[in-house]
């Protein structure tokens, strides 16, 4: 499909990554919102959809086939995370040998986490059957905090909703059927800032923070979900305020990472958490973003649509599974929309650090496009 591959090309060259020493995007980045306007609009403009509506910061929702309830939800992602430190022009056309793929691949920050996906949706709907009988609703989601800020902007700001759901994001080809959800939770620890040659004129939060830590070792848990593993509690930043030569801060922030099991909500997983640390004095604890667990049954319509049309595509037998990352699958769950998540791309590229190699293969994406097709028919037109 060259119309495809052209496409993910111009998706890859266009700068949509979180800038390296950053975490996040803010809604309504001029430069993320330019490129959607510029690249990925008139794409769909040119497809004639029925209906589109735009959020203020920028977020899409395109509308293909008649107005009412059912229908087919597909979000794709704009903002790229990962591999922030790859070598090589994003959009080159490499031999996929030498990534352990088959075929022509296409090299670029984002191509097997958002591009690759978005693209092979795109070229689904470009392809869509004449008639639709329900609405096949296509958004584009400007996240960029790893929480649901965009999921509620689609579905609660612009009022887009459908019996089905399928986040187009890189899972080799196979359908996620859930995920852990995740909640940032927030110690601060206050102290006294002194010079650190006479310690006892101020308090070192940085000895508290350290009682911190050693006791989320051993936060209270549930047990292990048989499908998704454990629930955890992580702390993955640790710093001071403010940062000067030989001075003790005044303050220390930690930031934890609790993944939540389907049962667990954002609040109770924070409410153990504090209750664990009540005994240290000093600290505040405060929730973060949250993203929701998400679970979809085996049996539901859209995951044996994206499974037959995988098979439809030529590919390996069709697989499901359940996904270790967080994803905006658990907030169209929440809102009654069973959502898997499925798309090319290999889960490890990119995924595990900042400097290996981000790529799809172009095969893969024409894969994703068939099925994602089969279900637009499947589940929209038949």
């Amino acid at each position: 499909m060259s119309w495809l591959r052209n496409v993910l090309v111009e998706l890859l060259r266009a700068d949509t990554q979180v800038p390296f020493g950053e975490t996040e995007i803010a809604p309504g980045d001029p430069n993320i919102v330019a490129v959607v306007n510029d690249i990925v609009m008139p794409h769909l403009e040119a497809m004639q959809p029925e209906e589109i509506r735009r959020h203020d910061l920028g977020d899409v929702g395109v509308r293909f086939g008649p107005e009412g309830d059912g229908g087919l939800l597909i979000q794709t992602y704009i903002v790229s995370q990962h591999a922030n430190l790859m070598e090589g022009e994003d959009g080159s056309i490499v031999d996929g040998k030498d990534f352990g793929l088959d075929g022509e691949a296409v090299l670029g920050r984002g191509s097997s986490q958002n591009k690759g996906p978005m693209a092979a949706a795109l070229a689904a709907l470009r392809a869509r059957p004449d008639t639709l009988k329900r609405p096949v609703w296509f958004t584009v989601n400007l996240e960029g905090r790893s929480s649901h800020g965009g999921s509620t902007r689609i579905l609660d700001d612009l009022g887009i909703t459908a019996e089905h759901g399928i986040v187009a994001f890189g899972t080799d080809l196979r359908v996620s059927l859930g995920n852990r959800g995740r909640v940032d939770i927030e110690v601060r620890v206050k102290g006294a800032s002194s010079h650190s040659s006479q310690p006892w004129l101020g308090k070192n939060p940085i000895e508290t923070a350290a009682d911190v830590i050693v006791a989320l070792r051993d936060a209270p848990l549930p047990e292990d979900d048989a499908r998704l593993g454990p629930a955890t509690a992580t702390p993955y930043l640790f710093a001071c305020y403010p940062v000067a030569p030989h001075t003790i801060p005044d303050e220390v922030r930690i930031v934890v990472d609790r993944r939540l099991l389907p049962e667990e909500t954002p609040e109770t997983a924070v409410n153990g958490v504090r209750s664990h640390l009540s005994a240290i004095d000093g600290i505040e604890v405060d929730r973060g973003v949250a993203m929701l667990p998400a679970a979809v049954a085996e049996d539901a319509p859209v995951v044996a649509a994206l499974l037959e049309g995988t098979e439809r595509a030529g590919r390996r037998p069709a697989e499901t599974f359940w996904s270790m990352n967080a994803f905006d699958a658990g907030y169209a769950c929440s809102k009654g929309i069973p959502t898997p998540m499925y798309g090319p791309g290999k889960r490890g590229f990119a995924g595990a650090g900042l400097v290996g190699s981000d790529v799809v293969a172009l095969g893969d994406c024409e894969a994703a496009a068939v099925a994602y097709g089969h279900a637009i028919e499947r589940l929209c037109a038949s």
